[in-house]
């Protein structure tokens, strides 16, 4: 589930939502709810994905991220992408 193999595609994979979602996030910090609205936009109701994703399998992505150092958040609960690197330091 959290690689691809020869029964779950990429895009169905942590490691493959993964990537989308940090090309949703970008260099932006948001909540959770905002993160998952902009995912259902981009991907879901224009039809990319095959198989979307639930909201609890987003939420699970989302823990496998912060689990590998992808995203991090700020006091007010807004993630953003760790490997970016802001210009503006209060956004963390």
């Amino acid at each position: 589930m959290i690689l691809p193999n020869k029964y779950i595609t990429l895009s169905e994979s942590y490691f493959g939502l993964s990537a989308l979602i940090l090309e949703v996030l970008k260099d932006k910090s948001v909540t959770v709810d905002k993160l998952w609205n902009s995912f259902v936009k981009k991907y879901i109701l224009t039809g990319k994905l095959k198989n979307p994703p639930t909201y609890q399998k987003f939420i699970y992505v989302l823990e496998y991220m912060y689990m590998c150092d992808m995203i991090s958040y700020n006091e007010g609960g807004e993630i953003f992408n760790e490997n970016i690197k802001f210009k503006d330091k209060r956004q963390r």
